[in-house]
């Protein structure tokens, strides 16, 4: 990285830590004890020569994530307006892009419009984005319709912890209470409910984070089959 690039990257607003070059990581928040798990349940998956599509991109962690593992194309999408830093657009994403010499393609639609892409995936990657959807249901309906059969869902998102029950809480206040763009929060049995009634044949769902002891909510991530 030259001295210009350094500074741009240090004038972003950065969400993702990104590794670049040289030992240069992009300045995104402090969430290692959630993306670390991640980064492990995607090295359990193949993707090698697999078409994938990241929704929700942000900076574009997932995306090169997937990159790196050996995908032969992705395409990393998300919505600008429905971000923090609206101002800056995917200006983070194509600074990672353009450093990393990355071949990763950028389209910014949302989860809901994903059969305007008229395309296939083998591979889709859903990171931290159904507990922020109004309308999850339509969500995965949408994402069943541009994954391949037998194709694989990976899924990460906000869930209520210690219950057998099938239930979803809908307040942010008992959820996170300071991110008013939180719609839901699943039980482990309801988003596995959820999959199945999405017709997706879940392999395999775990917790992979507790967050808070009152409030019972945490991080799960699920792997699933269409």
């Amino acid at each position: 990285m030259n001295q210009a690039d350094v500074e741009l990257m240090n004038s972003l607003n950065w969400y993702h830590k990104i590794d670049l070059v040289g030992g240069r990581v992009t300045p995104g928040r402090e969430w290692d004890h959630l993306w670390s798990p991640i980064k492990r349940e995607m090295r359990r998956v193949d993707f090698r020569g697999k078409r994938v599509l990241d929704i929700g991109t942000w900076d574009g962690l997932w995306s090169f994530e997937a990159e790196s593992l050996g995908a032969s194309s992705v395409l990393a999408t998300d919505i600008n307006t429905q971000r923090s830093f609206t101002d800056q657009g995917p200006a983070t994403f194509e600074l990672a892009k353009r450093i990393r010499g990355s071949k990763v393609e950028y389209k910014e639609v949302s989860v809901y419009d994903l059969d305007s892409l008229e395309q296939q995936f083998d591979v889709v990657v859903f990171f931290g984005v159904l507990y922020h959807l109004r309308y999850p249901q339509l969500g995965l309906a949408r994402i069943r319709n541009v994954l391949k059969d037998g194709g694989l869902l990976l899924m990460e998102t906000a869930i209520l912890l210690d219950t057998e029950d099938t239930i979803i809480q809908t307040d942010h206040q008992k959820i996170y209470p300071k991110d008013v763009s939180t719609w839901n929060a699943f039980s482990g049995p309801a988003l596995v409910s959820l999959l199945k009634e999405s017709y997706f044949e879940v392999e395999r769902f775990e917790v992979i984070v507790r967050q808070n002891r009152d409030r019972k909510i945490g991080r799960g991530f699920a792997l699933a089959r269409a």
